[in-house]
């Protein structure tokens, strides 16, 4: 007998897909296509923009990214930082739909460092919330529980008990996943009671979603068959697909347990079916998984295993290791079953491998003590309240003896000049401290330009041996060459001759081509747009690499030095295009707008994810600091199977035009 799958999917509160109303929907984009019109460049551009594509969510994926980016480039041109960890914020939506959650966990500890420093406590609790739900979809439920922890923590500081509420909902998913049914059954119960008294039905679903998934693991299938019918009809209510989504594929689960496989399997058709109107990944490998196993319990192994391969190819693109060590178990039954023990073996291996990784004893030891410690802070916490509330009540008793009062009033005004004193103090000391920070940023940017003049001159220096000693080299060699063939006729018909000479002439040409590149010229010449596409030219290789090169708008010329570092750093780019990606086409693209001069080199190379060293390499962090040192910005976007793309956006208005 084979193990039933207890495919059962507990409910995270993560950003919604809504199924709100046509009519509604469009209204709103309306609305804020005609605010957006009539907005100047500023915070509340930079708020329209992501409020928008929030809207334009999932029906209209690549114009929600594009207002989602716009409003992250507005806010770097004004340096408002809130408005950069925002975009993060609303891009998770995004990412959570691709299944890209590594590259969601990378931006929202960007947004943690932002809000940290802004003193943001109600964005700060949101980011780590999100960065739960991350780490518990990727199946990291020891880092999961770390981040509700935080959340919870700073929620009990601000009195913030909706907050409070839905981290609960969240620590019982990552107990029911952990198996400690009874502990996640009990979060849920007092959260649902919660949110069904301030009558929230979105988290009264994900409560009753929770509370659904613990009592089916407990075997009490009817309860737990009623309670996710529950869910769908809040779903429905609400709009919300990702609650239709979960109960019926947690229906679908129940009716698995009680051998109703017919039943089963055509549930999770349909659960599909919603997922392909409604992107979401995570569902979707569950989905795939669940189909595979009933066609596997009902004896249709070939159809089977095409599903279940299909769910550990996903469950691995998207690193969703709990789905994938339930996938390995299912499939290593399969191969039991058709007559391939060696397989079975080797697949039961990985599973009980990650499975000891995700829920071994070690994990659940580890949320259990960060359950523990929040518990004996929080009565801490609690003990040192009600201390507070006595010593405020004797406080009250104390005051009403007029001379304590007239000494307290005496005290508060012998210390005024002292607090302005202090005040003055403090403003000069941070007054001092940003002079500091101003005069470092400024010595760095010296130490750079310092760096690159160097740089430069030794460029010089190379470029002018190359073409004045090994270049004159050569020509005099060809020119002997030359001589050689007129004196002596019958090497004119000599291969080896002629393509000696070859080698010679393409010699020359590559000696002459490399000594340009070092010191360009047709820089100071033409300026940077003409010397860009001239470069593009000279190193594009229609058989190995080819560089199509394009400029916009009316290109104007800078100083010298920044021509020459801006040509510098694209440079620097396409050779590592060159070197790294290998990329069959790549495209440089040179804008000029009011105020910004962008560049954008894409190719269609392997990206970042084959080579995390270059991700993290001393070259890119050097790339980076150079642009900032010109009073510009650098984003990279490489994904795997679609290349790199790097955007760089210089802000001129400080530039010195040539004259």
């Amino acid at each position: 007998m084979y193990r039933k799958l207890l495919l059962v999917i507990p409910a995270l509160i993560v950003p919604l897909l809504m199924l709100t109303a046509a009519a509604q929907t469009l209204s709103r984009k309306d609305s804020l296509y005609q605010q957006l019109d009539k907005l100047p460049p500023n915070i509340d551009r930079v708020n329209t923009y992501l409020a928008l594509g929030e809207a334009l969510v999932p029906d209209s994926m690549q114009k929600a990214e594009k207002m989602m980016k716009d409003a992250l480039a507005l806010s770097i041109q004004l340096g408002y930082q809130k408005g950069v960890a925002d975009f993060t914020m609303y891009y998770m939506y995004i990412q959570d739909l691709k299944g890209e959650y590594m590259q969601s966990l990378y931006l929202l500890q960007q947004a943690e460092k932002i809000y940290s420093q802004l003193k943001d406590t109600t964005n700060l609790m949101n980011v780590h919330n999100f960065m739960g739900n991350e780490f518990q979809q990727v199946g990291n439920f020891k880092a999961a529980a770390d981040q509700y922890m935080a959340t919870l923590e700073l929620a009990d500081i601000r009195g913030d008990s909706m907050q409070a509420n839905k981290i609960t909902i969240n620590l019982s998913s990552v107990f029911i996943l952990l198996g400690d049914y009874h502990k996640g059954l009990e979060y849920a119960r007092k959260a649902h009671q919660f949110a069904e008294q301030r009558k929230h039905k979105r988290r009264m679903a994900s409560a009753l979603n929770c509370m659904g998934a613990a009592l089916l693991h407990l075997k009490q299938h009817e309860q737990a068959s009623q309670i996710f019918t529950q869910v769908i009809q809040l779903g429905r209510e609400t709009g919300d697909s990702i609650f239709v989504l979960n109960g019926t594929i947690n229906i679908a689960s129940v009716l698995s347990c009680k051998g109703e496989h017919g039943k089963a399997l055509q549930l999770f058709h349909q659960a599909e079916a919603i997922t392909k109107l409604y992107p979401a990944p995570d569902k979707l490998i569950s989905i795939l998984l669940g189909i595979g196993n009933e066609l596997f319990l009902s004896g249709k192994y070939a159809a089977a295993e095409e599903y279940i391969n299909k769910s550990i190819a996903m469950s691995k693109l998207y690193l969703a290791g709990n789905e994938l060590h339930q996938a390995y178990l299912v499939a290593s039954d399969l191969k039991a079953a058709t007559g391939k023990p060696a397989e079975a073996l080797a697949l039961r291996k990985q599973y009980e491998k990650l499975h000891d990784s995700l829920l071994g004893n070690t994990t659940r030891s580890s949320v259990q003590q960060l359950e523990s410690r929040y518990a004996t802070a929080r009565n801490e916490k609690n003990l040192t309240e009600k201390k507070l509330q006595v010593a405020t009540m004797n406080l009250e008793l104390h005051r009403k003896n007029k001379w304590i009062l007239y000494g307290m009033v005496s005290f508060i005004l012998l210390m005024i000049p002292a607090i302005i004193y202090w005040l003055k103090m403090q403003h000069r000391h941070k007054l001092q401290l940003q002079q500091l920070q101003t005069m470092e940023a400024e010595r760095t940017v010296q130490v750079l330009e310092a760096m690159m003049q160097g740089e430069e001159r030794e460029r010089t220096r190379l470029s002018k041996d190359l073409h004045d000693g090994v270049g004159g080299l050569l020509s005099a060699v060809k020119l002997h060459f030359s001589a050689l063939r007129h004196e002596r006729p019958y090497l004119k018909e000599d291969p080896g001759f002629l393509h000696a000479m070859g080698i010679l002439d393409d010699a020359v040409v590559e000696v002459r081509k490399t000594a340009h590149n070092l010191m360009p010229e047709i820089l100071s010449r033409v300026g940077l747009s003409e010397a860009l596409g001239f470069y593009c030219r000279n190193v594009s290789h229609s058989r190995k690499l080819l560089i199509t090169y394009e400029s916009t708008g009316q290109v104007r010329r800078y100083n010298a030095s920044f021509e020459l570092s801006v040509y510098r750093i694209v440079q620097e780019l396409i050779n590592n295009i060159i070197k790294h990606s290998r990329a069959t086409a790549a495209l440089v693209q040179l804008m000029q707008e009011e105020h910004t001069l962008s560049i954008q080199v894409e190719d269609n190379g392997i990206g970042f994810q084959h080579q995390p060293e270059l991700h993290q390499g001393m070259g890119l962090r050097n790339l980076h600091t150079r642009i900032k040192a010109l009073n510009g910005n650098l984003d990279i976007d490489a994904s795997a199977g679609r290349g790199t793309t790097a955007y760089i956006a210089f802000n001129i208005i400080p530039m010195q035009l040539a004259k």
